[in-house]
């Protein structure tokens, strides 16, 4: 039991690092011109078509069961719609318009929103702990958007309405999928979520109409955010929800804003100031608190569905 949990654990911190380092790859993309619908239609229908042939080559007979069933299949469509597709819109517009570092870093704080969410579901009162671990996150997420000038937004207005955005649509990602993931492959689910969300997304920004001239550099992020930020991790940390709970899921997206502020400082050239570090530390230090005390509530680590 512990080996499995670890692999499961294994697998979610792949899927988080590699989406942190996709971060701040699409950042220099969005500095080329690309623009977020071309992006996301066009990596989505990529990485859809691919994961939908891997999915034919190990069992054609999973393929279509998650249509077979009325609740499966809606389940499904939901998850596309508030999960796959808000998802990855909803971030990279806000690495778009503030940076890939404030992005993940707000959007780290979508495990509070998934333990909110879990005690409401539950019907259970907050406890201590939870209380002090969301305002130690309001204060870490203060000091980001602020830059320690706790009166004046450092930000603007649009990149701290997209970076908590984000984190609400982290926490839908995690906790939609639950019940589809007991019943069907990963990798069906992610394949089905990614087609469909990238015919839903180019029927609205068809991608083949505006390809970017892009040089070496540029196709090399590209086919990074498509092979390893999105194939690959979306694959993986739907994965280690067969093995660990949407919580401990969550916790470990701390890998995604180091990940992303690492890339950023040494290769995009970012500076970060004291309080934003320190706010960053303070969220990662809250999500760390949060490991340590929910397996002490244990109705805290049901999935949803149960």
């Amino acid at each position: 039991m512990k080996r499995i949990r670890l692999w499961g654990i294994f697998l979610a911190i792949m899927g988080s690092s590699f989406w942190g380092i996709s971060g701040p790859v699409s950042e220099s993309l969005f500095d080329k011109g690309i623009k977020v619908s071309w992006l996301i239609s066009s990596k989505m229908l990529i990485a859809g078509g691919v994961l939908m042939a891997v999915a034919f080559w190990k069992d054609r007979s999973a393929i279509m069961a998650p249509w077979r069933n009325r609740r499966d299949a809606l389940q499904l469509i939901i998850f596309v719609l508030f999960g796959m597709i808000g998802m990855q819109y909803i971030y990279f517009k806000a690495v778009a318009v503030a940076n890939a570092a404030t992005a993940t870093i707000l959007q780290y704080l979508s495990p509070v929103v998934v333990l909110v969410f879990l005690a409401l579901r539950l019907r259970e009162k907050p406890r201590r702990i939870d209380l002090l671990t969301i305002g130690m996150a309001m204060l870490g997420t203060a000091l980001v958007v602020t830059k320690g000038r706790l009166t004046h937004l450092a930000i603007s207005p649009s990149a701290f309405f997209w970076g908590i955005m984000a984190a609400l649509a982290a926490a839908a990602y995690t906790l939609l999928p639950a019940g589809l993931l007991k019943r069907h492959s990963p990798i069906v689910v992610t394949a089905w979520a990614q087609l469909l969300g990238g015919f839903l997304v180019d029927a609205f920004d068809p991608f083949w109409k505006q390809i970017p001239h892009l040089d070496a550099a540029g196709w090399a992020g590209y086919w990074f955010i498509v092979i390893f930020g999105t194939i690959i991790a979306y694959s993986v940390y739907l994965a280690s929800l067969q093995f660990i709970s949407p919580t401990a899921a969550t916790l470990l997206d701390a890998f995604e804003p180091l990940g992303a502020t690492l890339v950023s400082v040494a290769f995009l050239h970012m500076h970060l100031g004291f309080a934003e570090v320190l706010g960053g530390v303070l969220i990662i230090l809250t999500v760390a608190m949060m490991a340590i005390v929910t397996p002490r509530g244990p109705k805290l680590e049901k999935r949803p569905d149960e």
